[in-house]
């Protein structure tokens, strides 16, 4: 049965604040695109080289005793819907085994943006929710629940469409993998920048494996972690169960007295699968999953702050607000999906990837934190119900040729309820009908019903033109049906001042639809108080398509070639509150990638060294918009007809010697507007929000010895990533300078078989203080609320745990 949300359920100032401002070009000019291109290659050429010729003359210094047998562990994907090495496929992907998640402390979904060149994190609800990923420059800034990434997120082949289905995915994981690029011929939902697929483990059919992990840390963190599983018949039938649960304080505390520190974190989830293999032709794979996550909510800081407008200028460090509350919020997900893989001939496999999920998300936040309610609490709260289908046909184990085709269907129900106040401790230019007094505050909600439906087919097919040469092709048909139902906008106040937040507005009067001779009757509730909005909808269709080819030059040696386009549908504006002219779709957007690379394997499976150039056509980039008419803050869906990303990617891994691995990747990227006007302001030439010309991470995993009879090993990580904007103004206020994140663990192994281990683990050690999100809302001019609002990434946290296997 469909369940839904009703509304009944429901920067910087000081001195120790490194600026948010750095210099920067506006990135205009005139240079010819092939001369800029010929720079990044030149560019890219030359890093490589450097960091190549530096890894190999490391590793020629370790006598070839020093390496013993051990080479670089062999990583095999499913990026191409086929298991592969990880070095055979002729794309840009990245991949991370269930180890490599363990050294680098993985705990959110966001996480593994610090592992990916040309990829960062966008987080306007914090660490648990709704992660917004740039890739290549290809993002959204539209903080809004009903919004769908142009970077597709999938959990065990099931596409994850809104951030109420997002959270708390990361545990008893076995794999991660990241394509850059637009998807959409081999998967089942199309998207424009690229897919992060986590895989998380199957039962073992044969043993049964178990293993327990709990852990302490700052802010007063317990977590715990453990799957069990193992045979139910051996080689036919098996089971796992696994947990997962987190408990920490918030670190973003408030100088308001009584008030709990926000971004805390209460979680429990988990997850019991069952797979069943009757035959060698046959296997299904079962999956129940839930999550709960309370604590307090999101927390932002004010920044930039006006005291003439916001009547108050607190005296508050980094780590800090003045928030005047700090309710629970609500993350809950429940899902169930099943995967059946049937050998219907000897060379063709059938896959059937079916999927039920709902999610309940509800988030209350003081959004200004300044100590006077300025702008909140503003209420955040979606509830969805999502159900897919996907379906393959594919070749197997066939010599010179491949292929694949599929057909997809998505269909998900998002009941959306947004509920924003603004100055309620003021009066207002609203009065009580009948009197001269003026309500308190100015404050606005809206609820909607919407509706998104996908059909799609797809093929794909690789042909051998030689035996070291493969042509590849690919097209897709997809046609997207949006619709909101039963929209409705209304605008308040209070009667009289609040004491505290405890008083909501109880007095509202319907703006969309606007009924002229219901504006001033005033009516407690929230409710339509006339007719809802007629059924809107957004019927649109695509032709997507990739061509490429792949060259194996020699054993261990990769190169290829691509040109593809990828195609993300309509996008409907849940912003709207107090215009009917806010009620719109943006159109779809398309992009065109054209991609080289290769891939290399050097000494003896020692060194891979992987690199990348790319020219994206970027096309009607879907952005919200915010903008005043008659002094009041509107918001609009909106495209920005004509951008380009160019850039390039290195990703290098090193066997240095038998206790020594190393990792590292370097992207960079020039972004801009080609023809972009907003609010008759022309940004042609301006930087693409959330776009940095550079990130860097390196990692180093190192076996130091034994000690107490075990093995010790150190890991740290670190990771760059240069100056960024939030906007298309590329306002400088608000850009966020470049900044460096350093994470490090170092475990002891114990046990006749290194059963028992101790970690000691801290993650951002230098405590940077930068910002992951922020909204340009400073100019009353601009309907701004003399402020700007921001939300601070993590500051240091540090801990111990420990795990058993048994």
């Amino acid at each position: 049965m469909t369940r839904q949300l009703t509304a009944a359920d429901s920067v910087v100032t000081e001195a120790s604040r490194q600026p948010l401002v750095a210099t920067a070009s506006s990135g205009g000019g005139t240079t010819a695109p092939g001369t800029r291109l010929s720079e990044t290659r030149c560019w890219l050429a030359w890093r490589a080289t450097l960091l190549g010729a530096a890894v190999s003359a490391v590793l020629m210094a370790a006598s070839p005793a020093s390496w013993g047998d051990d080479v670089l562990a062999e990583i095999v994907v499913t990026a191409q819907r086929r298991a592969e090495k990880l070095q055979d496929v002729p794309v840009a992907v990245s991949a991370f085994t269930s180890g490599d998640l363990e050294r680098t402390g993985i705990r959110q979904a966001g996480d593994i943006a610090a592992m990916v060149p040309n990829l960062v994190l966008s987080s306007p609800y914090g660490s648990e929710a709704q992660p917004v990923f740039s890739l290549r420059g290809v993002t959204t800034n539209d903080f809004s629940q009903n919004q769908s990434s142009p970077i597709a997120m999938y959990v065990d082949d099931v596409y994850k469409s809104v951030g109420a289905l997002q959270a708390l995915q990361t545990f008893d994981l076995d794999r991660v993998e990241v394509l850059r690029g637009p998807q959409g011929t081999l998967y089942g939902k199309n998207a424009t920048g690229g897919a992060i697929s986590f895989f998380t483990h199957d039962p073992d059919l044969h043993a049964y494996d178990r293993y327990v992990t709990a852990g302490i840390g700052n802010y007063s963190g317990r977590t715990a972690e453990g799957a069990v599983g193992g045979p139910i018949s051996d080689g036919t039938l098996g089971w796992r169960a696994a947990v997962y649960y987190d408990n920490r304080h918030g670190w973003l505390d408030s100088i308001e007295p009584g008030v709990p520190a926000t971004n805390s974190i209460d979680a429990l989830a988990g997850r019991f699968t069952l797979l069943a293999k009757p035959n060698d032709n046959l296997m299904a794979r079962l999956k129940f999953s839930f999550s709960r996550s309370r604590g307090t909510p999101y927390g932002d800081r004010p920044a930039n702050i006006l005291p003439d407008v916001t009547g108050n200028n607190p005296n508050i460090g980094f780590f800090q607000n003045a928030a005047q509350t700090a309710f629970a919020k609500v993350i809950d997900n429940d899902g169930v999906s099943l995967k059946v893989d049937w050998k219907i001939a000897p060379h063709v496999a059938l896959t059937s990837v079916t999927a039920y999920d709902y999610g309940r998300w509800v988030e209350i936040g003081d959004d200004a934190s300044v100590g006077s309610q300025i702008w909140g609490p503003d209420t955040y709260a979606s509830s969805v119900n999502a159900y897919s289908e996907e379906l393959r046909i594919a070749s197997q184990d066939t010599k010179s040729w491949t292929w694949l085709a599929g057909a997809f269907f998505g269909h998900d129900v998002v009941h959306g309820w947004n509920q924003y106040h603004y100055f309620d401790a003021f009066p207002g230019t609203i009065y009580v009908p009948g009197s001269s007094t003026p309500l308190y505050g100015f404050d606005q909600a809206s609820s909607y019903d919407q509706i998104r439906e996908s059909r799609a087919v797809f093929a794909n097919v690789s042909f051998d033109l030689t035996p070291t040469v493969t042509m590849n092709a690919g097209v897709r048909y997809t046609k997207d049906n949006l619709a909101v139902k039963n929209f409705f906008a209304l605008e308040g106040g209070l009667p009289s001042a609040p004491t505290g937040f405890t008083s909501l507005p109880d007095l509202w009067t319907q703006t969309i639809p606007y009924i002229s001779t219901t504006y001033i009757n005033f009516q407690p509730g929230i409710a339509p108080q006339s007719a809802t909005l007629p059924e809107r909808s957004d019927d649109t269709s695509n032709v997507s398509y990739k061509v490429g080819l792949d060259w194996k030059a020699a054993p261990g040696l990769l190169y290829y070639v691509s040109v593809s386009r990828g195609y993300r549908g309509a996008a409907f504006n849940s912003q709207a509150f107090n215009d009917p002219v806010e009620v719109n779709f943006a159109r779809p957007e398309q992009l065109t990638a054209y991609e080289i690379g290769v891939k290399s394997e050097l000494l003896e499976h020692r060194l891979q060294l992987n690199s990348a150039l790319f020219y994206y056509d970027y096309k009607d980039q879907q952005f919200l918009d915010t903008f005043t008419a008659n002094g009041v803050l509107l918001y609009r869906e909106d495209n920005a007809p004509k951008s380009r990303v160019e850039g390039g990617e290195i990703e290098l891994r090193a066997k240095v010697t038998k206790g020594l691995e190393l990792r590292g990747n370097v992207g960079v990227q020039r972004s801009k507007y080609v023809e972009f006007v907003v609010h008759a302001v022309d940004v042609s030439g301006n930087q693409l929000a959330l776009s940095p010309k550079v990130t860097m991470s390196g990692t180093v995993d190192w076996r130091v010895g034994d000690l107490f009879g075990g093995p010790f090993r150190v890991s740290a990580d670190a990771n760059y990533v240069a100056k960024q904007y939030f906007d298309p103004l590329n306002i400088e206020r608000i850009a966020q300078g470049g900044y460096t994140v350093i994470n490090a663990r170092a475990t002891l192994a114990l046990g006749s078989s290194n059963q028992y281990s101790i970690s000691l683990w801290g993650k951002n050690l230098g405590n940077k203080k930068y910002v992951t999100y922020v909204l340009p809302t400073q100019q009353p001019s601009q309907g701004g609320l003399g402020l700007d609002y921001t939300v601070p990434a993590e500051p240091r946290t540090y801990g111990v745990s420990a795990t058993v296997h048994f």
